[in-house]
Protein backbone atom coordinates (compact mmCIF):
# COMPACT_ATOMS: atom_id res chain seq x y z
CA UNK A 1 0.00 0.00 0.00
CA UNK A 2 1.10 3.35 -0.83
CA UNK A 3 2.77 5.37 2.34
CA UNK A 4 2.19 8.88 2.65
CA UNK A 5 3.62 10.66 5.68
CA UNK A 6 0.98 12.54 7.32
CA UNK A 7 2.82 16.01 9.42
CA UNK A 8 0.54 17.44 12.19
CA UNK A 9 1.07 19.21 15.66
CA UNK A 10 1.69 16.69 18.57
CA UNK A 11 -1.61 17.41 20.40
CA UNK A 12 -3.80 17.44 16.52
CA UNK A 13 -6.29 15.26 15.88
CA UNK A 14 -5.65 14.51 12.22
CA UNK A 15 -8.83 11.63 11.32
CA UNK A 16 -9.95 13.33 8.76
CA UNK A 17 -6.87 13.78 6.42
CA UNK A 18 -6.04 9.95 7.56
CA UNK A 19 -9.78 8.97 6.51
CA UNK A 20 -9.47 10.77 3.06
CA UNK A 21 -6.17 9.17 2.15
CA UNK A 22 -7.56 5.86 3.56
CA UNK A 23 -10.40 6.25 1.04
CA UNK A 24 -8.20 6.07 -2.10
CA UNK A 25 -6.37 3.20 -1.38
CA UNK A 26 -3.17 5.12 0.66
CA UNK A 27 -1.95 4.17 4.01
CA UNK A 28 -1.06 7.10 6.07
CA UNK A 29 1.40 8.10 8.92
CA UNK A 30 1.50 10.60 10.88
CA UNK A 31 4.50 12.21 12.35
CA UNK A 32 5.47 15.44 14.13
CA UNK A 33 8.45 17.70 15.16
CA UNK A 34 9.95 14.95 17.56
CA UNK A 35 10.30 12.97 14.85
CA UNK A 36 13.94 13.53 12.67
CA UNK A 37 13.53 15.25 9.34
CA UNK A 38 16.09 12.94 7.69
CA UNK A 39 14.43 9.69 8.43
CA UNK A 40 10.78 10.33 7.91
CA UNK A 41 10.69 10.44 3.93
CA UNK A 42 12.58 6.82 4.12
CA UNK A 43 10.24 4.71 2.09
CA UNK A 44 7.22 7.39 1.77
CA UNK A 45 5.46 7.97 -1.47
CA UNK A 46 4.54 11.59 -0.97
CA UNK A 47 4.04 14.20 1.80
CA UNK A 48 0.73 15.56 3.18
CA UNK A 49 1.25 19.01 5.02
CA UNK A 50 -2.15 19.97 7.03
CA UNK A 51 -3.66 22.58 8.97
CA UNK A 52 -2.88 23.43 12.18
CA UNK A 53 -1.30 26.49 14.15
CA UNK A 54 0.04 29.63 12.69
CA UNK A 55 3.43 30.43 11.18
CA UNK A 56 5.86 32.30 12.90
CA UNK A 57 6.48 35.84 11.89
CA UNK A 58 10.24 35.56 11.94
CA UNK A 59 10.22 32.92 9.87
CA UNK A 60 9.17 34.88 7.09
CA UNK A 61 11.43 38.12 8.35
CA UNK A 62 8.40 40.08 9.65
CA UNK A 63 8.12 41.56 13.09
CA UNK A 64 6.19 39.77 15.76
CA UNK A 65 2.04 40.57 14.95
CA UNK A 66 -0.24 40.47 17.73
CA UNK A 67 -3.02 38.05 15.41
CA UNK A 68 -0.41 35.31 15.71
CA UNK A 69 -0.85 34.24 19.02
CA UNK A 70 -0.07 30.83 18.82
CA UNK A 71 2.88 29.58 17.15
CA UNK A 72 4.99 26.43 17.08
CA UNK A 73 8.85 26.88 16.25
CA UNK A 74 9.45 23.19 16.04
CA UNK A 75 7.19 22.20 13.59
CA UNK A 76 7.92 25.41 11.42
CA UNK A 77 11.42 23.84 11.12
CA UNK A 78 10.56 20.33 11.10
CA UNK A 79 7.67 20.78 7.97
CA UNK A 80 10.41 23.68 5.73
CA UNK A 81 12.99 20.98 6.36
CA UNK A 82 10.52 18.22 4.73
CA UNK A 83 9.50 20.35 2.25
CA UNK A 84 12.54 21.04 0.93
CA UNK A 85 13.25 17.33 1.23
CA UNK A 86 10.58 16.20 -0.68
CA UNK A 87 11.01 18.79 -3.63
CA UNK A 88 14.80 17.63 -3.84
CA UNK A 89 13.72 14.09 -3.72
CA UNK A 90 10.54 14.79 -6.14
CA UNK A 91 8.20 12.84 -4.22
CA UNK A 92 4.61 13.78 -4.57
CA UNK A 93 3.15 16.56 -2.10
CA UNK A 94 0.14 18.17 -1.16
CA UNK A 95 -0.10 20.93 1.39
CA UNK A 96 -3.30 21.66 3.17
CA UNK A 97 -4.10 25.65 4.79
CA UNK A 98 -1.05 26.52 7.36
CA UNK A 99 0.47 23.73 4.59
CA UNK A 100 -0.01 26.59 2.18
CA UNK A 101 1.26 28.62 4.14
CA UNK A 102 4.25 27.01 5.72
CA UNK A 103 5.37 25.65 1.81
CA UNK A 104 5.46 29.40 0.52
CA UNK A 105 7.58 30.19 3.78
CA UNK A 106 10.26 27.46 3.02
CA UNK A 107 10.86 28.43 -0.60
CA UNK A 108 11.09 32.31 0.26
CA UNK A 109 7.42 33.66 0.61
CA UNK A 110 5.94 35.66 2.72
CA UNK A 111 2.03 35.60 4.73
CA UNK A 112 -0.55 38.29 5.39
CA UNK A 113 -0.65 37.76 9.21
CA UNK A 114 -4.48 38.22 9.46
CA UNK A 115 -7.03 38.77 6.67
CA UNK A 116 -9.85 40.63 8.29
CA UNK A 117 -7.52 43.45 9.62
CA UNK A 118 -5.55 43.13 6.16
CA UNK A 119 -8.45 43.57 4.10
CA UNK A 120 -10.50 46.12 6.67
CA UNK A 121 -13.21 47.03 4.98
CA UNK A 122 -12.72 45.70 1.76
CA UNK A 123 -13.38 42.18 3.40
CA UNK A 124 -16.54 40.81 1.60
CA UNK A 125 -15.90 36.88 2.10
CA UNK A 126 -16.02 34.49 5.40
CA UNK A 127 -12.71 32.95 5.77
CA UNK A 128 -14.25 31.64 9.27
CA UNK A 129 -17.44 30.63 9.72
CA UNK A 130 -18.15 30.06 13.55
CA UNK A 131 -21.37 27.71 14.73
CA UNK A 132 -23.44 28.50 17.93
CA UNK A 133 -21.00 26.73 19.80
CA UNK A 134 -18.15 29.12 19.02
CA UNK A 135 -16.92 26.34 16.80
CA UNK A 136 -15.60 26.70 13.39
CA UNK A 137 -17.87 25.58 10.74
CA UNK A 138 -16.07 22.41 8.56
CA UNK A 139 -18.74 22.84 5.93
CA UNK A 140 -18.83 24.72 2.57
CA UNK A 141 -19.57 28.54 3.08
CA UNK A 142 -21.31 29.80 0.08
CA UNK A 143 -19.93 32.50 -0.86
CA UNK A 144 -16.73 31.15 -0.56
CA UNK A 145 -16.74 30.73 -4.52
CA UNK A 146 -12.23 29.63 -5.53
CA UNK A 147 -11.56 31.10 -8.74
CA UNK A 148 -9.16 28.40 -10.27
CA UNK A 149 -6.66 29.20 -13.01
CA UNK A 150 -7.92 26.90 -16.19
CA UNK A 151 -4.55 25.25 -17.09
CA UNK A 152 -3.51 24.15 -13.87
CA UNK A 153 -3.36 21.11 -12.12
CA UNK A 154 -6.29 22.04 -9.63
CA UNK A 155 -8.58 23.02 -12.50
CA UNK A 156 -7.49 19.64 -13.93
CA UNK A 157 -8.50 17.39 -10.98
CA UNK A 158 -11.68 18.58 -9.68
CA UNK A 159 -12.88 19.14 -13.40
CA UNK A 160 -13.82 22.94 -12.89
CA UNK A 161 -12.45 26.66 -12.63
CA UNK A 162 -14.88 27.70 -10.00
CA UNK A 163 -15.16 25.92 -6.59
CA UNK A 164 -17.68 26.64 -3.62
CA UNK A 165 -15.22 25.33 -0.54
CA UNK A 166 -14.81 25.65 2.85
CA UNK A 167 -12.84 27.81 5.08
CA UNK A 168 -11.11 28.27 8.83
CA UNK A 169 -7.97 30.17 8.88
CA UNK A 170 -6.93 34.07 9.52
CA UNK A 171 -3.70 33.55 7.47
CA UNK A 172 -2.62 33.53 3.86
CA UNK A 173 0.17 33.77 1.19
CA UNK A 174 1.02 37.26 0.49
CA UNK A 175 4.02 37.45 -1.30
CA UNK A 176 4.30 34.30 -3.48
CA UNK A 177 7.49 32.45 -3.77
CA UNK A 178 9.11 32.76 -6.59
CA UNK A 179 9.60 28.74 -7.03
CA UNK A 180 5.51 28.91 -6.71
CA UNK A 181 2.66 30.25 -8.77
CA UNK A 182 -0.97 31.14 -8.01
CA UNK A 183 -3.88 29.43 -9.55
CA UNK A 184 -6.77 30.23 -7.44
CA UNK A 185 -8.21 32.76 -5.40
CA UNK A 186 -11.05 34.25 -3.68
CA UNK A 187 -13.05 37.41 -4.96
CA UNK A 188 -11.59 39.09 -2.55
CA UNK A 189 -8.13 38.17 -3.67
CA UNK A 190 -6.97 36.04 -0.68
CA UNK A 191 -4.67 33.03 -2.31
CA UNK A 192 -6.51 29.92 -2.02
CA UNK A 193 -4.30 27.30 -4.29
CA UNK A 194 -0.49 27.57 -5.20
CA UNK A 195 1.46 24.80 -7.35
CA UNK A 196 4.97 24.69 -8.51
CA UNK A 197 6.69 26.01 -10.79
CA UNK A 198 9.33 23.60 -10.07
CA UNK A 199 9.36 19.55 -11.58
CA UNK A 200 7.87 17.42 -9.72
CA UNK A 201 5.31 14.60 -10.00
CA UNK A 202 2.42 16.32 -7.97
CA UNK A 203 2.85 19.48 -6.60
CA UNK A 204 -0.71 21.44 -5.05
CA UNK A 205 -1.11 23.28 -1.95
CA UNK A 206 -5.15 24.67 -1.29
CA UNK A 207 -5.57 27.19 1.73
CA UNK A 208 -9.47 25.09 2.36
CA UNK A 209 -9.94 22.03 3.57
CA UNK A 210 -11.03 19.34 1.13
CA UNK A 211 -10.76 16.78 3.58
CA UNK A 212 -13.67 18.12 5.32
CA UNK A 213 -15.74 18.59 2.28
CA UNK A 214 -15.09 15.69 0.18
CA UNK A 215 -18.61 14.34 0.67
CA UNK A 216 -20.01 17.91 0.41
CA UNK A 217 -18.60 19.13 -3.27
CA UNK A 218 -19.44 16.51 -6.01
CA UNK A 219 -16.46 15.10 -5.86
CA UNK A 220 -14.24 17.61 -5.94
CA UNK A 221 -12.16 17.39 -2.49
CA UNK A 222 -12.15 14.03 -3.22
CA UNK A 223 -10.33 14.04 -6.61
CA UNK A 224 -7.71 15.98 -5.08
CA UNK A 225 -6.82 12.78 -2.89
CA UNK A 226 -7.22 10.95 -5.73
CA UNK A 227 -4.63 12.32 -7.75
CA UNK A 228 -2.06 13.13 -5.11
CA UNK A 229 -2.08 9.09 -3.92
CA UNK A 230 -2.22 8.34 -8.03
CA UNK A 231 0.58 10.19 -8.49
CA UNK A 232 2.48 8.88 -5.51
CA UNK A 233 1.65 5.00 -6.61
CA UNK A 234 3.62 5.95 -10.01
CA UNK A 235 6.83 6.09 -7.96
Amino acid sequence: MTKIVVTASLDDAVGEYLDALREVGAQAVRVDATAAPANVLAGAAGLLVTGGVDVAPVRYGAAPSPYVTHAEPERDAFEIALLRAAREYALPTLCICRGIQIANVAFGGTLVADIPAALGERATIRHRATGANGRSERGLIPEHVVRIEPESLLARLVGRTELVTGARHHQSVDRCADDLRVVARTGDGIVEAAEARFASPFWLAVQWHPESTRALDDGASRAVFEGFVAAAETR
